[in-house]
């Protein structure tokens, strides 16, 4: 199996982190996880609802690069 992030995000002993989650008119809202300061952003989460296709979320890695799109998965019934 392959890993979908890299081993580079993952840590070997346990970490606290902190979420915050931002308002929809922030790049679609999402979230941002800071390390257990506050003052350092580990990850971010972009909702694309404002100015990319609805459904999708974009997981950032501190530095603002895009590590994962995620889309929702749409059922189609017959």
């Amino acid at each position: 199996m392959m890993a979908i992030i890299s081993k580079l995000y993952c840590s070997s002993s346990q970490t606290v982190l902190g979420v915050r989650k931002r308002p929809h008119v922030v790049n679609g809202g999402g979230f941002v996880v800071t390390d257990c300061s506050g003052q350092r952003v580990v990850f971010r989460v972009d909702g694309c609802g404002i100015h990319g296709t609805k459904g999708q979320l974009i997981l950032r890695d501190g530095e603002g690069d895009a590590l994962l799109l995620m889309r929702r998965k749409v059922y189609i019934y017959n």
